[in-house]
């Protein structure tokens, strides 16, 4: 992160507490982001999106219904992540939007790296990075991929 970024982030935390939240933490927002992250991974790759009914709109599920349908059993496994399995997470870019009656609105993009023992094929697309770590020794090897989320 560029110092110019770092400084407009603690900006934009600073107005959060001003004009919405004067107990706003990043550290307490980023442990509950955290844990959602892993509660709506594990829904997704279980299928399970119906419980997703009162968190998204209706187009958003029905496009994550087709998505999700789509993919091989081993990438939909990708999907899962346990809380205790993320390794890093950072806040992306923090916004204040306002609508056309006035209202005011923030959006805060997160992302999470996070360990996941799914059994991919070893291409990837184009742009998409994924390292593989190897735990233990030659004869307890258990075989997990860092993988990166970006959730807003």
């Amino acid at each position: 992160t560029s110092p110019l970024a770092w400084l407009r982030t603690r900006f934009y935390y600073l107005l959060i507490r001003l004009y919405f939240d004067q107990e706003f933490s990043v550290e307490e927002f980023t442990r509950g982001a955290k844990q959602a992250f892993s509660v709506v991974s594990k829904l997704l790759s279980q299928r399970k999106l119906d419980l997703l009914d009162e968190l998204v709109s209706a187009e958003v599920l029905r496009v994550l219904k087709e998505k999700i349908s789509l993919l091989p059993d081993n990438h939909r496994d990708a999907l899962a992540a346990d809380i205790d399995a993320i390794m890093y997470t950072t806040e992306g870019d923090v916004r204040i939007y306002y609508d056309d009656d006035g209202r005011k609105f923030v959006s805060i993009l997160m992302r999470f790296w996070y360990l996941n023992g799914a059994n991919l094929p070893d291409e990837v697309p184009g742009e998409t990075k994924v390292f593989q770590i190897v735990f233990g020794d030659e004869s307890t090897k258990e075989k997990r991929r860092l993988f990166t989320a970006n959730y807003e």
